[in-house]
């Protein structure tokens, strides 16, 4: 008789809290590439696979314009107070709101405009064939990037983040399973020039 294959719950933390200082006097997630604002590009991918129910975002920075660009009423949105801080305290925000039956997490940092809905499909299966009890990493030419997907076993150690550092220092290497994805994985926007980075790069 064979096993029943488990229904994991995989929640998908967005971070758009931060206060884009590398780009200038201009929030970032709210600049346009290709015809729409660049957190739009990774919302509507979000939204091509995933139920809205699996979201959390997390805001600070000019955060009511960042909710102005979240159309869809029935994402969890939470406020970081302490974002200036850093990005830590985001994900601690996100991961201590998680309902108790959650499995594992996707931290997804809100400006990478590139990551293709198949790449992340793909790090969610291969988290879930690894019974969530394994980091999944992605990686394009030998880089690791994002999102990072962690299972239940580190979020004790992700609600305890602060500052402006995120978890992977805190990743025990034993743990750590690397994904073959596009470029779209390394590639955010930091910096106005990176706005016209040629699509070459895929």
């Amino acid at each position: 008789m064979m096993n029943e294959k488990k229904d994991y719950k995989i929640k998908k933390i967005l971070l758009a809290a931060g206060e884009s200082k590398r780009f200038g006097n201009k929030n970032k997630l709210a600049e346009v590439i290709n015809d729409k604002p660049i957190i739009s590009h990774i919302l509507d991918t979000l939204f091509g696979i995933f139920d809205p129910s699996e979201m959390i975002v997390i805001v600070g920075h000019e955060n009511k314009i960042i909710k102005n660009l979240i159309f869809n009423k029935d994402i969890k949105i939470l406020e970081n107070l302490d974002y200036r801080k850093g990005i830590g305290t985001s994900i601690a925000l996100g991961v201590n709101n998680l309902d108790t039956d959650i499995d594992g997490v996707m931290i997804i940092p809100a400006d990478m405009p590139y990551i293709n809905s198949m790449d992340l499909i793909n790090l969610e299966k291969k988290f879930m064939e690894l019974n969530c009890v394994k980091v999944v990493m992605p990686e394009h030419n030998s880089i690791i990037g994002n999102p990072v997907i962690l299972p239940r076993s580190y979020f004790n150690t992700l609600k305890s983040l602060k500052n402006d550092f995120g978890a992977r220092s805190l990743i025990k290497k034993k743990d750590v399973i690397t994904f073959k994805t596009g470029f779209g994985t390394i590639f955010d926007i930091d910096t106005k020039d990176e706005l016209v980075k040629p699509k070459t790069n895929f």
